[in-house]
């Protein structure tokens, strides 16, 4: 733990951080982040929200679910195929049907399931349009870095992208390579639970205050960073898939 627990203060005034996710569904492998990612909507509020690779949902919901307790005045897209891959696996329409059955009724009014590949979604996306960034789709080295490169123009000054899976090194699985890149760049950390996130802020514009002072902490290392990974890493367990 830190000395000083008053640096952590920013972490117990959000009120969404201890919320549970109204639904979670397999596969878990990104669910023990899902309280980061509210804390996150919480600090940055962000007017547009795209996601590259969705899946079941667990992380498109859970954006959603904190824009709409936190009352936030923002536009969502998830954007994938919905037909698998060589990583993820590939499966049938009912994953589909089953999030788009759970999501239109709650989030219809201000998200869209976008049925398409990464590239063609692009030109939707005005320049300079996107505050939250999530991609998750393949992971080799070359996927990744093309959807980093293709939608980075699309970022906003308040520009936020999260990368999963940094702490995979098996074959195939290179996120950590471009991550390693970026934050050479931009101010980057990583949590390592739950296959690793990187959060990494591409914006040329000041973060809002929250944001700005998680950054500064998991900069500096020491106690305080591991004791905010930690904080998240355990309230994220209950929602992480269960070991093998």
């Amino acid at each position: 733990m830190t000395d000083n627990p008053d640096e952590l203060v920013p972490l117990l005034r959000s009120r969404l951080v201890l919320a549970r996710p109204d639904r979670l569904v397999a596969p878990r492998a990104w669910a023990g982040h899902i309280p980061f990612a509210f804390w996150l909507v919480e600090a940055l509020r962000p007017r547009l929200v795209v996601e590259l690779g969705t899946h079941s949902g667990n992380s498109y919901c859970a954006f959603l679910q904190a824009i709409a307790s936190c009352r936030v005045d923002a536009t969502a897209f998830a954007v994938d195929t919905w037909r698998g891959d060589a990583q993820a696996g590939h499966y049938d329409e009912a994953v589909f049907t089953d999030l788009a059955g759970y999501h239109d009724p709650r989030y219809g009014r201000f998200s869209t399931l976008l049925r398409t590949t990464f590239d063609e979604a692009l030109p939707r996306f005005g320049d300079g349009s996107i505050d939250l960034l999530h991609i998750d789709g393949l992971h080799a080295y070359a996927a990744v870095r093309h959807d980093f490169t293709s939608w980075l123009p699309k970022l906003s000054d308040r520009g936020v992208v999260l990368l999963h899976d940094t702490g995979e090194h098996r074959e195939g699985f290179e996120v950590w390579r471009l991550f390693a890149e970026l934050s050479s760049r931009y101010p980057a950390f990583a949590f390592e639970h739950s296959h690793g996130l990187g959060v990494v802020h591409v914006g040329g514009g000041p973060m809002p205050a929250d944001l700005d002072w998680l950054f500064g902490v998991m900069a500096g290392g020491g106690a305080a960073a591991a004791t905010v990974g930690q904080f998240f890493a355990r309230l994220g367990e209950d929602f992480a898939e269960p070991p093998a």
